[in-house]
């Protein structure tokens, strides 16, 4: 080869290398275990350089976990790929950074790392890179989610390590404006319903709901009858999704809009008389809160405390097995997720600042709140992790907090236990247990222990029935289990739920029978909102998250204005509520007993009087109930005839109902 030829080789070959083209651009398609790459020299020698930063510079152990995406290209070869437990190690440490250069063999697919010592990983994100839009090197910084292109910009973030909390408004939050936009009242006679924003309403075509999307329903929900709106969380998070791993307690998620959207919809809520109860996160954060990186960043940082952290592994047994977490200093204690940190609930500088946190909502002229997962405020060890007496003290500081605004709700998820926390710990919790004895009620045709025994209770005013809500543990999405006799079953389960209830609850869809959508676990249950027959109805560009099945056959559009659909039931019902208080806030004595194929009891309120029949049966029933009050008059108001029904001297009046009919009557 003459001088000229090899000088061309070269210039092809360098030529090559910038534009990452040869060798017919890389590996073949593979999963986890890689596909094979080009063996032409110049792709054996495509590289990305992984620069890895900690602040006490021990790299002892730290390595490198890589694979590929599980479909389409391969990024690095079969043998390029790691076992957990067998690491890519760092090739060398200079200049306080460890360095370890690895091969590709495509520079326009991603390779997935991760780096990690053992069980502990800093950062706790699995990372992501492409070499062709990113570049030949890439900088890491523990506890740090962000990839760097620059070594200057990375040498900034570790600077920041251990005060990242310094980006948060962190500012005391002192009382502010406490009366409320609400009727007065309003918190003890609500009628709610539980909104998952990501899947209501669409308002920009990006497949998710956001708040735009949720104001522009608010009409909707006014002409149902809804009075209060439930919002799982809508703060910053980590798993952009449910909302539950929060990362920014006084943030808007960036998906569902602006703080100034947040400020539109409670504008426009309280101009329609509804309210706007925020789910709010206490036990746990996320494991990007900038909060817990501070606190896992060193043992001795100051925020160190603000989480639950132990030198060993306690190992402790609990439903989601050990909670324990290794980090790079010790262990975290996580209770539902290793991305969900449990907050340490026994320093009063944490409850101090979420009580900061509900003030700065409540400012803002939220109306309430909705606590999740309250048993699990507080551990005291391996057998004493859950219900812990504890908790109540940081529960009756956060009611206290809301109390001393007027007009607010406060309600909390014990699901175990419900009765521990009405009253003055929560003031409303969950009926946990009565949505399955409401079910198994409608469709048996008899009326439950369960139910019965929830009817007597004088805690029935502060545990709202429910039917349905996002989480699989409490039940599928009730069309499954009620859709028999032409959905008899529903409008009797509905019916019980609502009327039985001071406050009652009920799940987005629930009112049109939406139903599941075929996915694994909870997501099956937040599927987006069926407005139509087609999936338009939700967004204009492609959903998140799969549909409903039934959205072709229950929707909202369909069942508007057809007296006998389900969405016209849940309207009746209201309705009636609202036209009548005592419906909704008034005295509650059972009148049939467990076995019965009828539910039936009094409502009083001052010198008002009515009876509520439901017929559980699939014949036409006589019933008979006890009103107290002899030779009285009683006008039917559901269904709205216009009969009449005289009790006779022993107070009893006798009505004949239809099939899994309701019935209310009331005194002048």
């Amino acid at each position: 080869m003459t001088n000229m030829h090899r000088a061309l080789a070269l210039l092809a070959a360098a030529l090559c290398l910038l534009v990452a083209a040869c060798g017919g651009g890389g590996g073949s398609s593979g999963g986890s275990g890689g596909g094979s790459g080009s063996s032409s020299s110049s792709s054996a020698a495509l590289t990305l350089t992984i620069h890895y930063k900690r602040l006490d510079n021990d790299y002892s152990g730290w390595g490198l976990h890589l694979w590929n995406d599980t479909t389409g290209t391969a990024a690095i070869a079969s043998g390029t790929v790691t076992t957990w437990t067998s690491p890519r190690a760092f090739d060398s440490v200079t200049g306080g950074w460890a360095t370890a250069i690895i091969p590709l063999s495509n520079s326009n697919a991603h390779l997935n790392f991760l780096i990690h010592k053992g069980d502990a990983k800093s950062p706790m994100l699995d990372l992501r890179v492409n070499h062709a839009t990113f570049g030949s090197d890439v900088w890491v910084v523990q506890e740090t989610g962000t990839l760097y292109a620059t070594q200057a910009a990375a040498d900034t973030a570790a600077a920041k390590v251990g005060r990242q909390a310094e980006s948060l408004d962190m500012a005391a939050v002192p009382v502010g404006t406490t009366t409320s936009a609400l009727p007065a009242g309003w918190s003890q006679r609500g009628q709610f319903m539980e909104i998952f924003v990501r899947s209501y309403k669409d308002s920009d075509g990006d497949g998710r709901g956001d708040l735009k999307g949720l104001t522009s329903k608010l009409d909707y929900l006014q002409s149902l009858g809804v009075t209060g709106l439930w919002l799982m969380p809508v703060f910053e998070s980590q798993d952009n999704d449910h909302g539950y791993a929060v990362a920014d307690y006084r943030a808007i998620e960036r998906d569902y809009g602006t703080m100034a959207d947040f400020d539109e919809l409670v504008t426009q809520a309280h101009a329609r008389g509804i309210g706007i109860v925020l789910d709010y996160v206490m036990n746990h954060s996320a494991a990007q809160n900038p909060l817990f990186l501070d606190a896992v960043s060193s043992p001795t940082n100051s925020r160190r405390d603000w989480y639950v952290f132990n030198a060993t592994d306690p190992n402790w047994s609990t439903w989601g097995g050990n909670p324990w977490r290794p980090t790079a200093y010790g262990y975290n204690y996580g209770l539902f997720a290793d991305i969900m940190p449990d907050f340490n609930l026994k320093n009063p500088a944490v409850v101090a600042w979420h009580m900061d946190n509900l003030r700065f909502w409540l400012n803002r002229g939220v109306d309430g709140f909705r606590f999740d997962a309250v048993e699990t405020f507080v551990e005291n060890g391996s057998a004493n992790w859950y219900n812990q007496p504890e908790t109540h003290a940081v529960l009756i500081q956060a009611r206290n907090t809301i109390n001393s605004y007027a007009n607010r709700y406060m309600v909390c998820e014990a699901p175990d236990h419900p009765g521990d926390y009405a009253g003055a710990s929560c003031g409303h919790v969950f009926a946990f247990g009565r949505q399955s004895d409401i079910r198994t009620t409608a469709t048996s045709g008899a009326m439950t222990a369960g139910l019965a025994a929830h009817f007597a209770s004088p805690q029935r005013s502060v545990l709202p029935l429910f039917l349905s809500n996002h989480d699989s543990f409490a039940g599928s999405r009730p069309i499954v289990e009620l859709s028999g006799h032409a959905e008899g079953d529903y409008r009797i389960a509905a019916a019980i739920a609502i009327l039985g209830s001071d406050t009652p609850f009920a799940y987005y869809g629930e009112e049109i029978g939406m139903g599941s959508n075929g996915e694994s676990g909870d997501a099956s249950l937040r599927a987006p909102m069926s407005w139509t027959n087609t999936v338009a109805g939700f967004t204009s560009g492609t959903p998140y998250r799969t549909v409903a099945s039934n959205l072709a056959s229950y929707n909202a559009a369909a069942q508007t204005g057809v007296s006998v659909s389900l969405l016209e039931t849940y309207r009746g019902l209201y309705a009636v509520r609202t036209a009548n208080p005592l419906l909704q806030s008034g005295t509650l004595t059972l009148l049939s007993a467990a076995g019965d194929p009828r539910v039936v009891f009094l409502r009083r309120q001052a010198a008002q009087t009515a009876v509520v029949l439901i017929n559980l049966s699939t014949t036409s029933q006589t019933m008979t109930a006890d009103t107290g009050l002899s030779v009285t008059t009683f006008a039917t108001i559901y269904p709205t005839t216009g009969a009449t029904v005289t009790s006779n001297a022993s107070g009893r009046i006798t009505m004949t109902i239809p099939a899994q009919g309701v019935a209310i009557v009331r005194t002048p």
